[in-house]
């Protein structure tokens, strides 16, 4: 009996070190989120120096404006199940980045960043 009940305990202790791919994700959704927070008050121009990515387009908001930058597409993959074959798309990663002027000369330090927004699949942002 006493061995059952060590196996047991070893089994329980193993799958309580397991995470959940919601789990997993939204440990990286934290750590991402933070980093991205991180940026606010760094300007257009660090940014760019920092990850080496390089906006794709930009747009006028009330007081400011908005970087568009995209990750290159990447390929994923669901797994083929008994009932559903193998599904591969692509997904890419849209960071908007809000900025508000901070000088009239319109230079990529002129712009200091005050809010990010994502949408894709940003997990691998240079960030």
């Amino acid at each position: 009996m006493p061995r059952r009940l060590l196996g047991a305990a070893v089994a329980l202790l193993a799958l309580a070190g397991c995470q959940t791919s919601q789990e997993y994700q939204a440990a990286i959704d934290e750590s991402l989120n933070a980093r991205l927070e991180a940026l606010n008050g760094l300007t257009i121009g660090q940014f760019t120096a920092q990850t080496g990515m390089l906006p794709a387009d930009a747009y006028p908001v009330q007081g400011g404006r908005v970087f568009v930058f995209r990750t290159d597409p990447v390929m994923i993959t669901l797994p083929a199940t008994k009932v559903t074959p193998a599904i591969t798309r692509t997904a890419q990663c849209q960071l908007l980045i809000q900025t508000k002027a901070t000088d009239s000369r319109g230079t990529a330090d002129s712009w200091k960043i005050v809010a990010t927004q994502r949408a894709g699949a940003c997990n691998n942002l240079p960030i």
